[in-house]
Protein backbone atom coordinates (compact mmCIF):
# COMPACT_ATOMS: atom_id res chain seq x y z
CA UNK A 1 0.00 0.00 0.00
CA UNK A 2 1.37 3.37 -0.88
CA UNK A 3 1.67 5.48 1.88
CA UNK A 4 0.58 9.18 2.54
CA UNK A 5 3.92 10.57 1.52
CA UNK A 6 3.83 9.05 -2.20
CA UNK A 7 0.05 10.02 -2.75
CA UNK A 8 0.83 14.07 -1.97
CA UNK A 9 3.92 15.09 -3.35
CA UNK A 10 3.93 18.75 -1.63
CA UNK A 11 3.80 16.40 1.67
CA UNK A 12 6.65 14.33 0.68
CA UNK A 13 8.37 17.34 -0.47
CA UNK A 14 7.84 18.70 3.56
CA UNK A 15 9.19 15.13 4.97
CA UNK A 16 12.17 15.37 2.75
CA UNK A 17 13.23 18.51 3.70
CA UNK A 18 12.49 17.64 7.82
CA UNK A 19 14.67 14.14 6.87
CA UNK A 20 17.82 15.88 5.36
CA UNK A 21 17.96 19.53 6.93
CA UNK A 22 20.27 21.06 4.77
CA UNK A 23 22.26 17.73 4.02
CA UNK A 24 21.27 18.25 -0.13
CA UNK A 25 23.25 20.67 -0.38
CA UNK A 26 26.28 19.45 -1.09
CA UNK A 27 24.61 17.75 -4.15
CA UNK A 28 25.66 21.16 -6.31
CA UNK A 29 29.26 20.77 -5.61
CA UNK A 30 29.17 16.78 -6.63
CA UNK A 31 27.42 17.47 -9.59
CA UNK A 32 29.21 20.44 -10.62
CA UNK A 33 27.58 23.27 -12.92
CA UNK A 34 26.73 23.15 -16.47
CA UNK A 35 26.26 19.32 -16.60
CA UNK A 36 23.66 17.07 -17.45
CA UNK A 37 21.96 14.89 -14.61
CA UNK A 38 19.14 12.09 -15.73
CA UNK A 39 17.63 10.80 -12.47
CA UNK A 40 15.18 6.96 -12.25
CA UNK A 41 12.76 7.06 -9.60
CA UNK A 42 12.74 10.77 -9.88
CA UNK A 43 9.49 11.28 -8.02
CA UNK A 44 8.41 15.25 -8.88
CA UNK A 45 11.87 16.53 -9.91
CA UNK A 46 12.72 17.47 -6.14
CA UNK A 47 16.28 17.19 -6.88
CA UNK A 48 16.89 19.88 -9.76
CA UNK A 49 16.58 22.33 -6.98
CA UNK A 50 19.81 21.33 -5.20
CA UNK A 51 21.79 21.73 -8.43
CA UNK A 52 23.56 24.93 -10.59
CA UNK A 53 21.03 26.40 -12.38
CA UNK A 54 22.98 25.93 -15.49
CA UNK A 55 22.47 22.05 -15.43
CA UNK A 56 20.08 20.08 -17.46
CA UNK A 57 18.16 17.99 -15.35
CA UNK A 58 15.82 14.99 -16.41
CA UNK A 59 14.23 11.81 -14.83
CA UNK A 60 11.47 9.22 -14.78
CA UNK A 61 9.30 7.55 -12.31
CA UNK A 62 6.18 5.58 -12.24
CA UNK A 63 4.16 7.72 -9.77
CA UNK A 64 1.96 9.31 -11.80
CA UNK A 65 0.78 11.95 -9.20
CA UNK A 66 4.11 13.10 -8.77
CA UNK A 67 4.94 13.42 -12.56
CA UNK A 68 1.75 15.47 -12.92
CA UNK A 69 3.45 17.49 -10.04
CA UNK A 70 6.60 17.84 -12.11
CA UNK A 71 5.48 18.69 -15.19
CA UNK A 72 3.18 21.35 -13.85
CA UNK A 73 6.53 22.82 -13.09
CA UNK A 74 7.86 22.66 -16.51
CA UNK A 75 10.24 20.07 -15.21
CA UNK A 76 11.53 17.73 -17.41
CA UNK A 77 9.93 14.18 -16.20
CA UNK A 78 8.24 11.69 -17.31
CA UNK A 79 6.36 8.68 -17.17
CA UNK A 80 8.76 5.63 -16.98
CA UNK A 81 9.96 2.24 -15.45
CA UNK A 82 13.72 2.50 -14.10
CA UNK A 83 14.48 -0.90 -14.94
CA UNK A 84 13.54 0.23 -18.91
CA UNK A 85 16.71 1.21 -20.39
CA UNK A 86 14.43 2.12 -23.48
CA UNK A 87 13.47 5.15 -21.50
CA UNK A 88 16.73 6.47 -20.41
CA UNK A 89 19.17 9.12 -21.63
CA UNK A 90 22.92 9.65 -22.19
CA UNK A 91 23.66 12.50 -19.65
CA UNK A 92 26.69 13.62 -17.71
CA UNK A 93 25.75 11.97 -14.72
CA UNK A 94 22.56 9.50 -13.19
CA UNK A 95 21.88 9.78 -10.34
CA UNK A 96 20.25 7.65 -8.33
CA UNK A 97 18.73 9.09 -4.71
CA UNK A 98 16.66 7.28 -2.17
CA UNK A 99 16.15 4.33 -4.32
CA UNK A 100 18.56 0.99 -3.81
CA UNK A 101 17.22 0.27 -0.23
CA UNK A 102 13.38 0.24 -2.42
CA UNK A 103 14.56 -2.26 -4.23
CA UNK A 104 15.86 -6.40 -3.87
CA UNK A 105 19.00 -6.93 -4.74
CA UNK A 106 19.13 -8.37 -8.68
CA UNK A 107 17.13 -5.08 -9.71
CA UNK A 108 19.80 -3.24 -7.85
CA UNK A 109 22.36 -4.95 -9.70
CA UNK A 110 20.06 -4.79 -13.08
CA UNK A 111 19.83 -0.91 -12.14
CA UNK A 112 23.53 -0.30 -11.78
CA UNK A 113 24.38 -2.26 -15.39
CA UNK A 114 22.18 -0.06 -17.30
CA UNK A 115 23.84 3.14 -15.19
CA UNK A 116 26.80 3.10 -16.45
CA UNK A 117 25.36 2.32 -20.14
CA UNK A 118 24.08 5.60 -19.78
CA UNK A 119 26.44 7.97 -17.37
CA UNK A 120 29.56 9.61 -19.76
CA UNK A 121 31.12 10.91 -16.27
CA UNK A 122 29.38 9.32 -13.20
CA UNK A 123 26.91 7.97 -11.34
CA UNK A 124 25.92 9.42 -7.71
CA UNK A 125 23.78 7.42 -5.33
CA UNK A 126 22.47 8.76 -2.40
CA UNK A 127 21.16 6.51 0.53
CA UNK A 128 20.09 6.85 4.10
CA UNK A 129 22.17 5.33 5.80
CA UNK A 130 20.23 6.20 9.33
CA UNK A 131 18.00 2.57 8.31
CA UNK A 132 20.32 1.01 10.24
CA UNK A 133 18.79 1.21 13.40
CA UNK A 134 16.19 -0.98 11.73
CA UNK A 135 18.79 -3.69 10.72
CA UNK A 136 19.63 -5.15 14.35
CA UNK A 137 18.07 -8.50 15.21
CA UNK A 138 15.81 -7.06 17.88
CA UNK A 139 12.02 -6.47 18.42
CA UNK A 140 13.09 -2.46 18.69
CA UNK A 141 14.66 -2.89 15.49
CA UNK A 142 11.89 -4.99 14.09
CA UNK A 143 9.21 -2.12 15.39
CA UNK A 144 11.15 0.36 14.28
CA UNK A 145 12.18 -1.36 10.58
CA UNK A 146 7.60 -1.84 10.26
CA UNK A 147 6.94 1.96 11.26
CA UNK A 148 9.86 2.99 8.40
CA UNK A 149 8.64 0.25 6.28
CA UNK A 150 4.77 2.14 6.11
CA UNK A 151 6.13 5.56 6.12
CA UNK A 152 8.28 4.59 2.62
CA UNK A 153 6.05 2.36 1.33
CA UNK A 154 6.37 3.70 -2.45
CA UNK A 155 3.47 1.39 -3.69
CA UNK A 156 5.56 -0.62 -5.78
CA UNK A 157 8.14 -1.76 -4.42
CA UNK A 158 7.89 -3.33 -0.57
CA UNK A 159 11.09 -2.43 1.62
CA UNK A 160 11.87 -6.17 2.27
CA UNK A 161 15.08 -5.70 4.55
CA UNK A 162 16.50 -2.63 5.95
CA UNK A 163 20.77 -2.37 5.04
CA UNK A 164 23.24 -2.41 8.29
CA UNK A 165 26.59 -0.03 7.48
CA UNK A 166 28.29 -3.18 6.60
CA UNK A 167 25.72 -4.39 3.97
CA UNK A 168 25.90 -1.01 2.87
CA UNK A 169 29.77 -0.89 2.42
CA UNK A 170 29.72 -4.81 0.65
CA UNK A 171 26.58 -3.42 -1.78
CA UNK A 172 28.82 -0.26 -2.88
CA UNK A 173 31.83 -2.30 -3.09
CA UNK A 174 30.21 -5.12 -4.82
CA UNK A 175 28.73 -2.49 -7.73
CA UNK A 176 31.45 -1.05 -8.34
CA UNK A 177 33.82 -4.36 -8.84
CA UNK A 178 30.86 -5.86 -11.58
CA UNK A 179 30.53 -3.13 -13.07
CA UNK A 180 34.10 -2.65 -13.69
CA UNK A 181 33.91 1.27 -11.81
CA UNK A 182 37.67 3.20 -11.52
CA UNK A 183 37.34 4.63 -8.89
CA UNK A 184 34.79 5.63 -5.90
CA UNK A 185 34.38 8.31 -3.67
CA UNK A 186 31.77 7.83 -0.39
CA UNK A 187 31.04 10.05 2.09
CA UNK A 188 28.77 10.17 4.81
CA UNK A 189 27.20 13.48 5.56
CA UNK A 190 23.86 14.10 7.98
CA UNK A 191 23.24 10.17 7.87
CA UNK A 192 23.19 9.81 4.20
CA UNK A 193 25.70 8.20 2.27
CA UNK A 194 26.80 10.22 -0.98
CA UNK A 195 28.42 7.58 -3.58
CA UNK A 196 30.23 9.09 -6.78
CA UNK A 197 31.37 6.16 -8.87
CA UNK A 198 33.71 7.19 -11.37
CA UNK A 199 33.40 5.64 -15.31
CA UNK A 200 36.20 4.32 -16.90
CA UNK A 201 38.42 7.14 -18.61
CA UNK A 202 36.61 10.37 -17.06
CA UNK A 203 38.01 8.80 -13.53
CA UNK A 204 41.41 9.34 -15.10
CA UNK A 205 40.40 13.53 -15.28
CA UNK A 206 38.72 13.78 -12.16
Amino acid sequence: MKSIFFRYPSLYDIGIRFLYFDGLKILKDIIGPKKSVFEPACGFGRMKRYLYPDCNYSGIDLNEEFIRYGQKRNLDIQLGNILDSSRYRSVDTVLLCDILHHLKYKDILELLSIAVRFAKEKIVIIEPTFVKIASKNNWLSRFVGKIMATLDADGLNEIEHWMSRKEYDSLFQTLKDSNHIERMNIRNYRNHDFVEMYINGYAQKA
